[in-house]
Protein backbone atom coordinates (compact mmCIF):
# COMPACT_ATOMS: atom_id res chain seq x y z
CA UNK A 1 0.00 0.00 0.00
CA UNK A 2 1.08 3.37 -0.53
CA UNK A 3 2.80 5.82 2.08
CA UNK A 4 -0.19 7.18 4.08
CA UNK A 5 -1.50 10.80 2.79
CA UNK A 6 -1.61 13.28 5.42
CA UNK A 7 -4.95 14.06 6.83
CA UNK A 8 -4.45 18.35 6.25
CA UNK A 9 -4.26 16.78 2.07
CA UNK A 10 -7.42 14.97 2.41
CA UNK A 11 -9.06 17.97 4.46
CA UNK A 12 -8.21 19.58 1.22
CA UNK A 13 -9.14 17.49 -1.28
CA UNK A 14 -12.35 16.70 0.90
CA UNK A 15 -13.62 20.53 0.91
CA UNK A 16 -13.42 20.70 -2.81
CA UNK A 17 -15.98 19.48 -5.89
CA UNK A 18 -14.85 16.49 -7.58
CA UNK A 19 -15.07 19.32 -10.84
CA UNK A 20 -12.30 20.83 -9.57
CA UNK A 21 -10.36 17.97 -9.05
CA UNK A 22 -11.01 16.60 -11.90
CA UNK A 23 -9.44 19.69 -13.19
CA UNK A 24 -6.55 19.31 -11.42
CA UNK A 25 -5.65 15.82 -12.79
CA UNK A 26 -6.13 17.01 -16.27
CA UNK A 27 -3.24 18.85 -15.40
CA UNK A 28 -1.19 16.48 -14.76
CA UNK A 29 -2.27 14.12 -18.08
CA UNK A 30 -5.02 12.13 -16.49
CA UNK A 31 -8.26 13.02 -18.69
CA UNK A 32 -10.55 10.19 -17.14
CA UNK A 33 -10.69 9.82 -13.16
CA UNK A 34 -14.21 9.88 -12.75
CA UNK A 35 -15.92 6.46 -11.60
CA UNK A 36 -18.30 6.06 -14.73
CA UNK A 37 -21.69 5.62 -13.62
CA UNK A 38 -21.42 5.40 -10.24
CA UNK A 39 -24.27 7.53 -8.55
CA UNK A 40 -24.38 8.39 -4.86
CA UNK A 41 -27.00 6.20 -2.34
CA UNK A 42 -26.98 8.27 0.21
CA UNK A 43 -25.25 10.79 1.93
CA UNK A 44 -23.35 12.77 -0.51
CA UNK A 45 -21.52 16.01 1.45
CA UNK A 46 -18.21 15.93 0.22
CA UNK A 47 -15.28 13.52 1.44
CA UNK A 48 -12.12 12.21 0.90
CA UNK A 49 -10.55 9.11 2.33
CA UNK A 50 -8.02 6.57 1.33
CA UNK A 51 -8.85 3.37 -1.06
CA UNK A 52 -8.89 -0.30 0.55
CA UNK A 53 -9.67 -2.03 -2.79
CA UNK A 54 -11.33 -5.49 -3.27
CA UNK A 55 -11.28 -7.42 -6.71
CA UNK A 56 -13.84 -9.98 -7.33
CA UNK A 57 -14.05 -12.34 -10.25
CA UNK A 58 -17.39 -13.63 -11.90
CA UNK A 59 -19.35 -16.85 -10.08
CA UNK A 60 -18.39 -20.33 -10.69
CA UNK A 61 -21.88 -22.27 -9.41
CA UNK A 62 -20.42 -25.09 -8.53
CA UNK A 63 -17.48 -23.22 -6.45
CA UNK A 64 -19.70 -20.59 -4.62
CA UNK A 65 -22.74 -22.65 -3.77
CA UNK A 66 -25.21 -22.15 -6.49
CA UNK A 67 -26.17 -25.76 -6.78
CA UNK A 68 -27.54 -27.43 -4.35
CA UNK A 69 -25.02 -29.11 -1.62
CA UNK A 70 -22.27 -27.37 -2.21
CA UNK A 71 -21.71 -24.36 0.29
CA UNK A 72 -19.56 -21.65 -0.59
CA UNK A 73 -15.78 -21.88 -0.56
CA UNK A 74 -14.55 -20.20 2.77
CA UNK A 75 -12.93 -17.44 2.19
CA UNK A 76 -12.98 -13.80 1.74
CA UNK A 77 -16.77 -13.35 2.16
CA UNK A 78 -17.88 -9.74 2.36
CA UNK A 79 -18.47 -10.49 5.88
CA UNK A 80 -15.09 -10.62 5.99
CA UNK A 81 -14.17 -7.63 4.27
CA UNK A 82 -16.99 -5.73 6.15
CA UNK A 83 -14.39 -6.62 9.28
CA UNK A 84 -10.82 -6.14 7.60
CA UNK A 85 -11.27 -2.45 5.99
CA UNK A 86 -9.29 0.04 8.29
CA UNK A 87 -11.40 2.75 9.65
CA UNK A 88 -10.61 5.67 7.86
CA UNK A 89 -10.65 3.82 4.24
CA UNK A 90 -13.06 3.44 1.83
CA UNK A 91 -13.98 0.03 -0.18
CA UNK A 92 -13.90 0.02 -3.61
CA UNK A 93 -15.20 -2.80 -5.05
CA UNK A 94 -14.42 -4.06 -8.84
CA UNK A 95 -16.92 -6.26 -9.28
CA UNK A 96 -15.54 -8.07 -12.62
CA UNK A 97 -17.57 -5.82 -15.26
CA UNK A 98 -21.07 -6.65 -13.45
CA UNK A 99 -23.14 -3.64 -12.85
CA UNK A 100 -25.90 -5.91 -10.84
CA UNK A 101 -23.62 -7.82 -8.69
CA UNK A 102 -24.45 -7.20 -5.10
CA UNK A 103 -21.61 -6.01 -3.02
CA UNK A 104 -23.84 -5.62 0.03
CA UNK A 105 -26.78 -4.35 2.14
CA UNK A 106 -27.89 -1.91 5.06
CA UNK A 107 -26.50 -4.35 7.73
CA UNK A 108 -23.70 -5.01 6.27
CA UNK A 109 -23.03 -1.38 5.51
CA UNK A 110 -24.01 -0.38 8.77
CA UNK A 111 -21.09 -2.57 10.40
CA UNK A 112 -18.83 -0.88 8.12
CA UNK A 113 -20.19 2.55 9.39
CA UNK A 114 -19.61 1.41 13.13
CA UNK A 115 -16.36 0.30 12.96
CA UNK A 116 -15.16 3.73 11.17
CA UNK A 117 -15.26 2.63 7.60
CA UNK A 118 -15.34 6.08 5.90
CA UNK A 119 -17.86 4.70 2.69
CA UNK A 120 -18.14 2.27 0.25
CA UNK A 121 -17.81 2.71 -3.42
CA UNK A 122 -18.78 -0.46 -5.93
CA UNK A 123 -18.92 -0.69 -9.68
CA UNK A 124 -22.35 -3.05 -8.98
CA UNK A 125 -24.94 -2.35 -6.61
CA UNK A 126 -26.73 -2.50 -3.04
CA UNK A 127 -29.47 -4.75 -2.01
CA UNK A 128 -31.71 -3.26 0.53
CA UNK A 129 -30.87 0.03 -1.48
CA UNK A 130 -33.17 2.05 0.67
CA UNK A 131 -31.87 0.98 3.89
CA UNK A 132 -28.10 1.33 3.10
CA UNK A 133 -29.04 5.56 2.15
CA UNK A 134 -29.89 5.72 5.62
CA UNK A 135 -26.66 4.64 6.56
CA UNK A 136 -24.59 7.61 7.93
CA UNK A 137 -21.87 7.41 5.34
CA UNK A 138 -20.90 7.93 1.96
CA UNK A 139 -21.79 5.09 -0.30
CA UNK A 140 -21.91 5.12 -3.92
CA UNK A 141 -23.18 2.07 -6.56
CA UNK A 142 -23.91 1.61 -10.46
CA UNK A 143 -27.69 0.65 -9.29
CA UNK A 144 -29.55 -1.79 -6.87
CA UNK A 145 -30.50 -5.64 -6.74
CA UNK A 146 -31.98 -8.12 -5.12
CA UNK A 147 -29.76 -10.87 -5.94
CA UNK A 148 -27.09 -12.12 -3.37
CA UNK A 149 -24.20 -11.21 -4.42
CA UNK A 150 -22.42 -14.57 -4.99
CA UNK A 151 -24.72 -15.07 -7.84
CA UNK A 152 -22.85 -13.07 -9.43
CA UNK A 153 -19.08 -12.38 -8.26
CA UNK A 154 -16.40 -14.13 -5.98
CA UNK A 155 -14.72 -12.02 -3.81
CA UNK A 156 -11.11 -12.66 -4.10
CA UNK A 157 -8.10 -10.06 -3.00
CA UNK A 158 -8.20 -7.16 -0.71
CA UNK A 159 -5.62 -4.50 -1.34
CA UNK A 160 -4.99 -5.30 -4.27
CA UNK A 161 -4.53 -2.63 -8.07
CA UNK A 162 -7.82 -3.12 -9.21
CA UNK A 163 -10.45 -1.37 -12.30
CA UNK A 164 -13.42 0.09 -10.70
CA UNK A 165 -15.53 1.87 -13.36
CA UNK A 166 -13.43 2.28 -16.09
CA UNK A 167 -10.54 3.95 -13.41
CA UNK A 168 -7.11 2.06 -12.29
CA UNK A 169 -7.14 2.32 -7.97
CA UNK A 170 -4.25 1.45 -6.50
CA UNK A 171 -4.49 0.58 -2.47
CA UNK A 172 -3.83 4.13 -0.51
CA UNK A 173 -5.14 6.13 -3.78
CA UNK A 174 -7.59 9.06 -2.29
CA UNK A 175 -11.50 8.54 -3.17
CA UNK A 176 -12.75 12.20 -3.52
CA UNK A 177 -16.79 12.23 -3.73
CA UNK A 178 -19.90 14.48 -3.92
CA UNK A 179 -23.06 14.60 -5.10
CA UNK A 180 -21.72 14.27 -8.83
CA UNK A 181 -19.87 11.31 -8.33
CA UNK A 182 -16.12 9.72 -7.22
CA UNK A 183 -12.85 10.97 -8.30
CA UNK A 184 -9.46 9.41 -7.95
CA UNK A 185 -6.37 10.69 -6.96
CA UNK A 186 -3.14 8.66 -7.50
CA UNK A 187 -1.42 8.86 -4.00
CA UNK A 188 1.37 10.06 -5.34
CA UNK A 189 0.03 13.48 -6.50
CA UNK A 190 -2.38 13.39 -3.72
CA UNK A 191 -0.09 16.61 -1.63
CA UNK A 192 0.24 18.59 -4.88
CA UNK A 193 -3.35 18.64 -6.40
CA UNK A 194 -4.63 19.38 -2.90
CA UNK A 195 -3.81 22.77 -2.41
CA UNK A 196 -4.46 23.77 -5.83
CA UNK A 197 -8.00 22.36 -5.98
CA UNK A 198 -8.57 24.45 -2.84
CA UNK A 199 -6.87 27.41 -4.72
CA UNK A 200 -9.48 26.96 -7.79
CA UNK A 201 -12.19 26.66 -5.68
CA UNK A 202 -10.97 30.24 -3.68
CA UNK A 203 -10.70 31.41 -6.59
CA UNK A 204 -14.22 30.70 -8.24
CA UNK A 205 -16.48 31.80 -5.25
CA UNK A 206 -14.46 35.24 -6.48
CA UNK A 207 -15.19 34.81 -9.67
CA UNK A 208 -18.76 33.73 -8.83
CA UNK A 209 -19.13 37.01 -6.27
CA UNK A 210 -18.31 39.35 -9.24
CA UNK A 211 -20.94 37.52 -11.65
CA UNK A 212 -23.33 37.95 -8.82
CA UNK A 213 -22.64 41.25 -9.08
CA UNK A 214 -23.91 41.94 -13.31
CA UNK A 215 -20.15 41.59 -14.42
CA UNK A 216 -19.42 40.02 -17.89
CA UNK A 217 -17.57 36.67 -18.68
CA UNK A 218 -14.97 37.83 -21.08
CA UNK A 219 -11.63 37.86 -18.99
CA UNK A 220 -13.59 37.27 -15.94
CA UNK A 221 -14.71 33.24 -16.67
CA UNK A 222 -12.31 31.40 -17.85
CA UNK A 223 -10.31 33.56 -15.54
CA UNK A 224 -7.86 35.72 -17.52
CA UNK A 225 -4.37 37.24 -16.38
CA UNK A 226 -6.02 40.20 -14.89
CA UNK A 227 -9.02 38.08 -12.74
CA UNK A 228 -6.20 35.78 -11.36
CA UNK A 229 -4.31 39.16 -9.80
CA UNK A 230 -7.00 40.63 -8.50
CA UNK A 231 -8.06 37.28 -6.85
CA UNK A 232 -4.43 36.81 -5.71
CA UNK A 233 -4.05 40.89 -4.51
CA UNK A 234 -8.02 40.61 -2.10
CA UNK A 235 -6.23 37.16 -1.08
CA UNK A 236 -2.85 39.09 0.42
CA UNK A 237 -5.61 41.55 1.46
CA UNK A 238 -7.97 38.92 3.73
Amino acid sequence: MSEAVAQETLDQLASASTATVASQLLKHGLAHQTLAGLRPVGQTSGFAAPAATLRCVPSRATIDGLVPGTPPTPGLSMFDVAERVLAGHVLVVDTAGSTRAATGGDILLQRMHERGVAGVVTAGSFRDASGVGEVPMPTYAAGATADISRADVRTLELDVPIGCAGVAVYPGDVLVGDRDGVVVVPAELAAEIAPAAAEQERLEEYVLRRVRDGEPLAGLYPPGPDTVAAFREQEVDR
